[in-house]
């Protein structure tokens, strides 16, 4: 795992909103204004954001699922978790 992404457990910040419309699913931060689109991959990682759960066994969770190499999940992960967190829509903790 990068050391770009942060140690910890990340959670979904609570007063963020998932919409789910179709194949659609959009992140609505009403602190900031602001909306995210996510891919099925990025949804799967957002719904993993439990507080409870690290990103390794993220990876681990995603390769079990969908039988993808670690390699491609690992890249997925860290650049998902990074722009959600620049983002400002994940809490860390340990």
């Amino acid at each position: 795992m990068n050391t770009d992404v942060r140690k910890g457990k990340p959670a979904r910040k609570a007063e963020v909103w998932l919409r789910q419309a179709g194949v659609e699913n959009t992140l609505y931060d009403p602190d900031q204004g602001t909306i995210h689109i996510l891919n099925d991959t990025a949804l799967a990682i957002w719904n993993l954001c439990d507080g409870e759960t690290d990103p390794e066994e993220m990876v681990q969770a995603i390769c079990d699922l969908s039988g993808m190499p670690a390699e491609v999940v690992t890249e997925d992960v860290e650049r998902t978790l990074t722009e959600l967190d620049v983002a400002g829509l994940l809490l860390w903790g340990s």
